[in-house]
């Protein structure tokens, strides 16, 4: 008896001790421009034990099934311009930096156009909990407030907002005629229109900018053809969704 209980005490130590360290994810990595999409791109974890080669990092301009997994020893995640351990500190090899949330191992980062050819990341939960199937991600990086319409249903964000809408109403057709607006000096002023198709079981990522160039808030959209259904094996398609 006292062996056994000896036994069944030690196994789920041992078992402990035997765990690998760190945190396993998963990440999908997009651009938000596929015009600034970087000709490589590594994963490197600052806070490892050892300094590591990076690891390829692809940089998508869709969302598809492919992603990158790494264990990590912290939340920090680096990407460079080179895998080599040599060049992995050098600034001009850096291209972003972000910190991850505490919990969770799935996560969608966009990437976004920041100076001197450097990226600024939006780290977003990837997880069907999180953001459901059949769901729209909206994320406004507006500095004005901005509203969404589908069918007669109005949806408004503040500056920095990100809220998921489920259950968007559509037609006998099964589209919702969209129409986006952002505010100035407290007016409405629609910035676009289009008709959307029930996303069914895939997922869309909106998302409203300032565009420096033109000076007027715009809407653009990454639709998610194939998101994180765990058991379930991904469909590989590529097509990106017009905005």
């Amino acid at each position: 008896m006292r062996l056994l209980l000896f036994l069944l005490l030690a196994v789920p130590a041992i078992a402990q001790q035997s765990a690998p360290p760190g945190r396993e994810v998963r990440l999908r990595l997009i651009a938000f421009d596929s015009a600034t999409i970087p000709a490589e791109s590594y994963l490197v974890d600052p806070a490892a034990p050892q300094p590591a080669a990076g690891v390829a990092a692809p940089v998508k301009g869709y969302l598809n099934h492919e992603d990158v997994a790494a264990r990590l020893f912290g939340n920090d995640v680096v990407f460079t311009k080179s895998k080599k351990i040599e060049d992995l500190k050098k600034p001009e090899m850096q291209l972003a930096k972000v910190a991850l949330p505490k919990t969770g191992n799935r996560f969608l980062l966009i990437f976004l156009p920041a100076a001197d050819q450097t990226f600024r990341i939006l780290a977003l939960d990837d997880s069907i909990r999180e953001f459901p199937l059949g769901a729209y991600r909206v994320i406004s990086l507006s500095s004005f407030p901005v509203k969404l319409t589908l069918e007669e249903k109005a949806y408004e964000f503040k500056p920095g907002q990100s809220s998921v809408i489920t259950d968007a109403p559509v037609q006998e057709n099964h589209h919702s005629a969209m129409y986006a607006y952002s505010q100035v000096d407290g007016k409405w002023q629609r910035i676009g229109s289009s008709l959307w198709p029930e996303l069914g079981r895939k997922r869309s990522v909106q998302i409203f900018f300032d565009n420096p160039q033109s000076m007027q808030t715009e809407l653009r959209g990454f639709r998610d053809i194939a998101p994180p259904v765990p058991g379930v094996e991904a469909t590989p398609e590529t097509t990106p969704q017009a905005p």
